[in-house]
């Protein structure tokens, strides 16, 4: 995958069916059967809607969210960027990630039900620090 790979948008939920919309005709023209562009236009709804509402508490400059789908061997390759996300964010949503791969938190977590459900659909599922600061998430779903 190229930085010219990469589908930037504001934070803003109103653009949320395009890029939806986006998401899944990047995934089908890598090969992804309906169901998993569904699948990845879901899991893109959800980090959107998280980098909306966890990032309104430290959002100052109004940088674009990234999303960026390629090929990965016989998966697709998903990462997604906030580049605004404070590194202790980062660090703190790492370790919650890892915590949802000992099973579906409580019902009454405030953190940790998106990415359970992220990590039904995705697979090596991983967020740390990007290159340039703020969040990288990135894991990987089968084409078929």
């Amino acid at each position: 995958m190229s930085p010219d790979d990469l589908l930037s948008f504001p934070p803003d939920g109103s653009l949320l069916a395009k890029i939806r919309a986006k998401v899944r005709d990047l995934a089908g023209q890598h090969g992804a059967e309906p169901t998993v562009c569904d699948n990845l236009a879901l899991v893109v709804d959800e980090l959107v809607n998280n980098a909306i509402e966890h990032g309104a508490s430290y959002r100052k400059h109004g940088q674009d969210l990234g999303v960026r789908i390629g090929p990965n061997g016989e998966r697709l390759m998903i990462e997604f960027f906030d580049p605004e996300m404070p590194r202790d964010q980062v660090e703190d949503l790492a370790a919650a990630l890892a915590d949802t791969a000992n099973g579906m938190p409580s019902l009454d977590s405030e953190r940790g039900r998106g990415l359970f459900l992220l990590s039904v659909y995705l697979e090596d599922l991983l967020a740390e620090v990007a290159t340039q600061g703020g969040l990288r998430l990135v894991g990987n779903i089968k084409r078929k």
